[in-house]
């Protein structure tokens, strides 16, 4: 009898010192995604304080061109404040969404395609095709953006390279 209560009491202990917690990875997966489908609604709605309070403070921003390479709020802050002046009436089309979510639920990567439609200086631009990725977490129960890529295709190789069968 001992023996028994010497076993079960160490049973208890193990259990009641397990941290992990059951994630119930289908919510969080749909709340990753809403997250994603929402996140450059700060573009949509002309916002700048809706753009600070999808990015995490230290994010990434990467986009098309080579100064286009932000890292935290401080230098994202001006250029996104220059794009919203310019850009007007945008408009964003997702498809061919991509979720990879983290075991633990509170982070994921993505990948889609957009088409993405805009008024500058009072005429349409229309870029069909923009790539999308980046990384999004979970901090203080709010998701946000840690870091996002955009590229436009262009038909032809940067480095010439052949492919082979």
């Amino acid at each position: 009898m001992k023996h028994l209560i010497y076993l079960l009491s160490i049973c208890f202990f193990l259990t009641s010192c397990n941290n992990n917690k059951t994630v119930n990875m289908e919510k969080a997966t749909q709340e990753a995604n809403a997250f994603i489908e929402n996140q450059l609604d700060f573009f949509t709605k002309n916002s700048l304080e809706l753009a600070k309070s999808t990015f995490a403070d230290d994010a990434v921003m990467i986009g098309t061109d080579a100064a286009e390479y932000h890292v935290g709020w401080s230098e994202m802050e001006n250029p996104l404040k220059a794009q919203l002046a310019t850009l007007k009436n945008v408009k964003f089309t997702y498809r061919n969404l991509k979720v990879v979510m983290s075991d633990d639920g509170n982070m994921a990567s993505y990948t889609q395609k957009s088409d993405f439609a805009s008024v500058v200086d009072g005429k349409p631009l229309e870029i069909k095709d923009l790539r999308l990725s980046g990384v999004i977490k979970k901090i203080n129960g709010a998701w946000k953006t840690v870091q996002i890529h955009f590229s436009i295709g262009l038909n032809g190789q940067a480095i010439d390279y052949e492919i082979t069968k």
